[in-house]
């Protein structure tokens, strides 16, 4: 599959051996680690996603502050067919814990602040 080629390459951890169909999603948990690069002032994040218990992906390091995590994990979810959200004209999407909320499926993030780059 050449979107996962291309997914290692820019070093993400995919997991294709357990591919889980859209129906068969009943938990989603994402688990963000942010660092605050204080020389700078800026947050970098990197974001494990589980469905069903089970970790389908690891997104690497990445700027972005708040919950980006989350956005990136969405965006990921959504292109590989976990989840099947609407997207806007616009560009934007709609959110994952209304997709949840709306086909049953339990949502759980959380988000750590790691003190070193090292650690996401």
């Amino acid at each position: 599959m050449a979107l996962n080629g291309e997914l290692l390459k820019q070093g993400y951890h995919v997991n294709t051996e357990d591919k889980v169909e859209l129906e068969d999603v009943k938990t989603i948990t994402v688990i963000g680690k942010r660092w605050f690069q204080r020389t700078y002032g800026n947050t970098y994040n990197s974001a494990q996603i589980m469905v069903n218990g089970r970790t389908v992906a690891n997104l690497p390091e990445d700027y972005g502050y708040g919950s980006m995590y989350m956005q990136r994990a969405t965006k990921w979810l959504d292109a590989h067919g976990y989840v099947t959200l609407e997207h806007y004209e616009h560009g934007g999407m709609s959110p994952l814990w209304q997709y949840c909320r709306d086909n049953d499926i339990h949502l759980e993030d959380t988000v750590i602040d790691v003190p070193r780059e090292r650690d996401l």
